[in-house]
């Protein structure tokens, strides 16, 4: 029997049976060794896809980066296309040649292919007409042509999709007035009991009209700043004037202020005027189709 102290002294020497048969299985249930290659270079077993590190490194000239074989197959993609387009065009061109011939007895010869003066004369004045059209377009533009023409100025139809939008009888009568008689401008009278929660179910007809706002307190026009939709008029309220006195205030100063801020382009242009029938009611609920003579 050997001791605990004697261990250290004891040699114990591995058989051949070991190496044989121990130590290969004690390899294979190694998780951690390493497998060597003797490649020159190393070559990752997952490729990398990163195809945007790729690109980046080719632009920035990376020392000896070789571009990945995906984007050396997008020069041979444009090549292929542009042998396609040359090839297209030839087929074309053999198509001409030979329509040229097949077509000749049916063209026109001698005194017959000359084209007639009056034909001549008329194409070149349409032409002309067209382009003094043009030009006159051009001059009396109203809005440059690096900007979108407004909505109202375009006109719009009563399709069924816009009519489910108006789904207040009112609302949708009076759209019908606008439509029919191409009206690019509507003004409120709103009262001093009017606030901006009854204001806001104006703002669906702001595609199709501008829309101005006659108002009687400072705060009120402040808060119609703030939706950016309403031009506004402060007009201050006499109490001493009677409803009609009041509207027909109401009636020429909108006007003359659209005039003043080109909403109106003529005087005889139709608009259209929304009032309360009474001014203590906080809605408006009346409207009339106004034009100028």
């Amino acid at each position: 029997m050997v001791t605990s102290k004697n261990i250290s002294q004891v040699k114990i020497a591995l058989g051949g049976s070991f190496f044989d048969v121990l130590w290969p299985l004690i390899l294979d249930e190694d998780l951690c060794r390493i497998e060597s290659q003797t490649d020159d270079n190393f070559v990752p077993k997952e490729p990398f896809n990163k195809l945007e590190w790729h690109t980046y490194l080719a632009q920035v000239g990376y020392p000896l980066y070789i571009p990945p074989l995906e984007l050396r197959c997008c020069e041979g993609a444009r090549r292929a296309e542009a042998e396609e387009e040359e090839a297209e065009k030839a087929i074309n061109k053999e198509v001409e040649e030979r329509k040229g011939p097949a077509q000749g007895d049916f063209l026109r010869r001698g005194s017959q292919a000359i084209e007639s003066i009056d034909k001549k004369v008329i194409h070149l004045r349409m032409e002309q007409e067209r382009r003094q059209r043009l030009a006159y377009a051009f001059a009396n533009r109203c809005y440059p042509w690096t900007m979108q023409t407004p909505s109202h100025e375009l006109g719009f139809h009563l399709t069924e999709e816009l009519q489910k939008c108006f789904k207040v009888p009112k609302e949708l009568e009076m759209l019908k007035a606008i439509h029919d008689h191409e009206c690019k401008l509507m003004i409120l009278d709103l009262g001093t009991d009017v606030d901006i929660e009854d204001c806001q179910r104006w703002i669906k007809f702001r595609p199709y009209i501008q829309l101005l706002a006659i108002v009687r307190t400072p705060r009120m026009q402040r808060s119609l700043h703030l939706l950016n939709v309403f031009h506004t008029l402060l007009v201050e309220e006499s109490a001493d004037n009677s409803w009609d006195a009041e509207l027909q205030c109401s009636v020429q100063a909108g006007f003359l202020h659209a005039q003043k801020i080109q909403l109106l382009k003529t005087c005889g242009e139709p608009f259209v005027f929304v009032f309360s029938r009474f001014r203590g009611i906080c809605t408006c609920d009346t409207y009339k189709i106004i034009r100028r003579i």
